[in-house]
């Protein structure tokens, strides 16, 4: 590979970084081009993008863009997962796909700033997504608002049919 054309691929992948909030890094030895593919659509999907180039060339990327600590992770067949805004998401495809793919290991990553091993990633691929938190969130905020307009209506429910019961008296009574 030429050198132009080395320099022309770490500049695409730290751009690449540049633009993504965080990283995850996979070791998929032993793997068929088409569950490959599979994985690259299924990442697509939650807003990730999967990045294959040889690891020195990762590595200067990775360097370019102060992910210096990620490089621990990069050795042998290594791929690196970028997402956008979902850690979540792209934590559960990655390890969604190494549940049918015996070669395929989730290594770390790089989530909100912090620096995360297997472990931790596999935690965060047991979270609910960020789309189910928010509408969690949402429900929790409006449950005291519903809770007490069910007491108004309630007591103004109650008054209603009082009054109906006092028509009804008043009308069997005549």
């Amino acid at each position: 590979m030429a050198h132009v054309e080395k320099e022309y691929i770490v500049r695409e992948v730290s751009e690449c970084l540049k633009n993504g909030s965080g990283l995850m890094v996979a070791n998929f030895d032993k793997l068929k081009v088409i569950d490959i593919d599979s994985l690259r659509r299924n990442l697509e999907k939650k807003s990730a993008k999967l990045i294959v180039t040889k690891n020195t060339l990762l590595r200067k990327a990775l360097a370019e863009v102060s992910y210096d600590g990620v490089a621990q992770f990069v050795e042998g067949t290594t791929g690196l997962a970028v997402y956008v805004d979902d850690p979540v998401g792209a934590a559960k495809a990655l390890f969604d796909f190494s549940m049918n793919h015996a070669t395929f290991k989730v290594r770390g990553g790089m989530v909100e700033g912090e620096l995360i091993d297997e472990d931790r990633a596999k935690e965060l691929s047991e979270l609910p997504s960020r789309d189910v938190l928010l509408a969690t969130v949402l429900m929790r905020m409006k449950s005291p608002i519903t809770g007490f307009v069910n007491v108004l209506s309630g007591s103004i429910r109650g008054l209603v049919n009082v009054l109906n019961q006092i028509g009804e008296n008043k009308s069997s009574e005549s």
